[in-house]
């Protein structure tokens, strides 16, 4: 047979043709992912542009808001932006101390001043010229003073305290070492209190047990202890929960729990600082989880369960969070919200109507 150079070109410029055809659509198939892509990124770009323009927004109106109750409760403005330029802890304690004082008659907003450094009232003009802008001023030994002064022989037993619950904050409350880091937390507060039983107070003079800091450790590591049992933990230095993602419920149940353990623990002691602090977790706590039964029976009026009373069987019925009615004895029905705690604060009263 002969060499027919025809169908050899023929066949040839198919094959070319094809390739061409297969390049092109390979190219164009390329482009169209490669568009697809840039739009995709461009979309996710955008989308999270809002949600931190979104976070920003909510962390200006939560920076307002803890400026103005520092305002409400007798801070001069300009401190109270000041001590927001410390961050959340520091609005924290700040609010902490006004409350504090507050409640016990003292202008503890007299601790947190602004002023310029360097001013010399003997020499104006040398003032003026050496003077810095305003800072804030804070005056810690004041702040001590209005909570009052803790026993040198107390101390030592503080110390202790605090280092334990910073080592307890690593581990997990079921751990074998955590477990021995407890035991030893309580034979110190044995110690603590039979060192306050020996004290002669006769005179009416009854010194702090605790410091400022053992307190707000103690309460903390629990706090952090009843959180990691939902997934959540409490960040002792700012004073945060974290990972709460909305779990507002489990977070003050957790917060209703430590109140319980840490009182408990405690008693013994009887100190007035850690007892108040104690009290003032357990009743925030409690206004929130009322906040939060409000909301669900607003929004959720069918899920409200009827019961004629409440019995422990009517509590293994039951799941965090459920609202329910029984009969009052003045007419209508009680509202209380079930928060599954081993105490008291099982069931929190909302109010009693229709």
């Amino acid at each position: 047979m002969g060499f027919n150079l025809g169908s050899f070109l023929g066949g040839a410029a198919r094959a070319g043709s094809e390739g061409i055809d297969q390049r092109t659509a390979q190219a164009a198939r390329d482009k169209e992912t490669k568009e697809s892509r840039q739009w995709q990124i461009a979309t996710e770009a955008r989308a999270d542009s809002r949600a931190r323009k979104a976070k920003r927004a909510s962390d200006k109106k939560t920076l307002e808001e803890q400026i103005g109750t520092m305002v409400a409760l007798g801070m001069p403005a300009d401190a109270a932006r000041a001590v927001a330029k410390n961050g959340k802890g520091a609005m924290k304690v700040a609010i902490g101390d006004l409350t504090y004082g507050r409640e016990n008659n003292v202008n503890a907003a007299q601790y947190y001043t602004m002023g310029n450094k360097g001013l010399l009232d003997s020499d104006p003009s040398t003032a003026i010229k050496t003077a810095t802008p305003a800072g804030l001023s804070v005056d810690s030994e004041g702040i001590r003073n209005m909570y009052g002064p803790v026993d040198e022989e107390y101390t030592s037993h503080n110390e202790q305290i605090r280092a334990i619950t910073n080592k307890q904050i690593k581990l997990t409350s079921d751990s074998d070492a955590f477990k021995k880091l407890e035991t030893q937390r309580q034979a110190l507060y044995t110690d603590l209190a039979a060192i306050a039983g020996a004290k002669d107070t006769s005179d009416g003079e009854d010194s702090r047990k605790f410091t400022e800091g053992t307190v707000r450790a103690t309460i903390g590591g629990e706090l952090n202890r009843q959180l990691q049992y939902r997934g959540m933990s409490y960040n002792i230095e700012e004073q945060v929960i974290v990972g709460m993602k909305g779990d507002v419920l489990g977070a003050n149940i957790a917060a209703l729990n430590a109140a319980t353990i840490v009182r408990g623990s405690t008693k013994s002691i009887d100190d007035d600082f850690m007892r108040d602090s104690i009290d003032s977790l357990q009743k925030n706590a409690i206004k929130e989880i009322t906040q939060f039964g409000y909301d669900s029976i607003r929004t959720k009026p069918a899920e409200v369960k009827q019961f004629s009373s409440v019995s422990q069987e009517t509590d293994r019925s039951l799941k965090i969070g459920d609202i329910i009615k029984v009969p009052a004895e003045s007419g209508g029905f009680t509202y209380s919200i079930y928060t599954g705690t081993k105490d008291a604060n099982h069931y929190i009263t909302l109010y009693t109507g229709q």
